[in-house]
């Protein structure tokens, strides 16, 4: 598997991964919450968590627990 992203809104946040019966779940802070913010406004580099945001999708997680809110299904088309 490929590591988790290291681009984050601060230097301590980290992505975890983990295999499910239902498939890879991402507990991240690349994503606020399934509603946005698209731009994160505390993040120190906004095309490295474009960036980031798009190498955890490649890995097609079944679901992401966002750094606030609610778990959501990612739909990659939205990036």
């Amino acid at each position: 598997m490929t590591p988790p992203p290291r681009v984050r809104h601060t230097a301590e946040d980290i992505t975890t991964l983990a295999e499910t019966e239902d498939g890879l779940v991402a507990a991240t802070h690349l994503w606020w919450s399934e509603e946005g913010p698209v731009e994160d406004p505390l993040a120190s580099d906004g095309d490295a968590l474009t960036a980031s945001r798009q190498q955890l999708l490649a890995l097609r997680p079944s679901l992401i627990i966002p750094g606030h809110g609610a778990p959501f299904r990612p739909d990659p088309a939205r990036g």
